[in-house]
């Protein structure tokens, strides 16, 4: 249990001190202090209280936010450094928020760099925060501890989340890697965070290839964005919008995905309709329509569209006849 050493003094209902205003009043006192002579109990008691009152107050703020004891030992170093801790933790903004967050990955590599102009970091959600400023941090994926992998080995053919982590005591900052097998947290969800460090937030959910290794991408702030890999492709009809897999490409804990829908006919003058959506009832459509005129030509849309359920998008195809061809591709995904 923490504990507070800063008490308040003559802090009784019944405590011998001056009221607030008799206080008030004392301007000479006020301005120049107890001079030589006998001071009076009530005026010293009400001055050690309005010292000690805002001690044990501030202490008691270091106590609450840090977890950390306030001691009294005649030094001040390590209060004063909570208590810069306690008042960062209580100014600065939400876990995971990030000023130019980026990390651009051109070709097949276990490595690359983050860089960010602020992150903020956090012990815990609502926990204790930090801001840190001109982030540059690099991950190994084909190593472990601080800059490489939490524990084990990257994913093959899967997600890894990366988080930023941070040791106050030291000030030093980390990438960690995390293999994906369930939905990432804003804060670091394992067990095997490296000595000292106690903050981090997540900078990136991405996919591996079969050797372990990143595939090409380019990480915006929280948006990933890719060329465009293809999810659904068929010259079927479907009246209700019916579910369609993106996991192949897009993460787990994705909110939202960057969609690329198209349609073609080979027969000329065909009216077609692709939609794409959030869930069974159409939400957030995307609509890819129109007349085909002339065979081998087609139609295509672009656009956000929210994931309501982990991986999973929804299309309805229409088609006045002919042969058509309904096309899906994802060039990237917000998390």
């Amino acid at each position: 249990m923490t504990t507070n050493d800063f008490l308040a003094f003559a802090s009784g209902a019944s405590a011998n001190v001056l009221s607030q205003a008799d206080y008030a009043a004392l301007s000479a006192l006020l301005a120049s202090g107890f001079q030589a002579g006998t001071a009076q109990s009530a005026q010293v008691n009400k001055v050690w209280r309005q010292s000690s009152i805002m001690a044990a107050v501030l202490a008691q703020l270091i106590v609450d936010t840090t977890g950390q004891n306030a001691v009294d030992d005649g030094t001040t170093a390590t209060l004063l450094a909570n208590l810069k801790a306690a008042v960062s933790a209580r100014s600065v903004g939400v876990a995971g928020a990030s000023r130019n967050a980026a990390m651009t990955i051109t070709t097949v590599a276990s490595s690359a760099t983050f860089t960010a102009d602020e992150v903020v970091v956090s012990s815990a959600l609502g926990g204790l925060k930090y801001c840190l400023s001109g982030v540059s941090a690099s991950i190994n994926l084909a190593t472990t501890g601080a800059g490489g992998m939490d524990t084990g080995t990257a994913p093959a053919t899967g997600f890894v989340a990366l988080y930023l982590i941070y040791n106050p005591a030291t000030g030093a900052k980390a990438m960690l890697g995390w293999n994906v097998t369930g939905t990432p947290t804003e804060i670091y969800p394992g067990a095997n965070m490296p000595t000292g460090y106690t903050a981090s937030s997540l900078r990136g959910i991405f996919l591996t290839n079969a050797s372990r290794q990143f595939t090409p991408c380019i990480l915006r702030d929280r948006d990933i964005s890719f060329a465009a890999v293809n999810v659904l492709s068929t010259t079927t009809n479907q009246s209700t919008f019916t579910s369609f897999p993106v996991g192949a490409v897009v993460a787990p804990g994705a909110v939202a995905v960057n969609v690329v829908s198209s349609i073609s006919n080979g027969t000329a003058n065909i009216t077609m309709e692709l939609d794409v959506a959030s869930d069974a009832l159409g939400s957030a459509l995307l609509v890819c329509d129109g007349l085909l005129p002339v065979v081998g030509t087609g139609r295509t849309a672009n656009g956000w569209v929210p994931i309501v359920a982990t991986q999973t998008l929804y299309s309805r195809r229409v088609s006045g006849g002919g042969s058509p061809t309904y096309s899906v591709g994802v060039i990237g995904y917000r998390f």
